[in-house]
């Protein structure tokens, strides 16, 4: 996991910012029960993200392959994807 300004590849964008925990990762799981194989960029002005999209990873056996500061600098982003 690196920090970086260049956004990697993904298929999904998820915007969450605006919404506190626990919204952001119930939307994740929404996605990737849906599409097991989605890479998902998902979108977060959270503080409790940074500690909770990690976490909700590796319990779901996902990987947390990059986060960064948000496109538009306004949050963050996590690119998750499958293990």
């Amino acid at each position: 996991m690196t920090d970086s300004v260049e956004i990697p590849a993904h298929d999904r964008v998820l915007d969450e910012r605006g919404k506190r925990c626990p919204v952001p990762v119930i939307s994740l799981a929404r996605i990737t029960n849906a599409d097991p194989g989605t890479r998902v960029l998902l979108l977060a002005d959270d503080a409790a993200a940074e500690t909770d999209i990690p976490a909700w990873c590796t319990l779901r056996g996902r990987v947390l392959e990059w986060t960064g500061d948000a496109p538009d600098g306004r949050g963050r982003g996590y690119l998750v994807v499958p293990a």
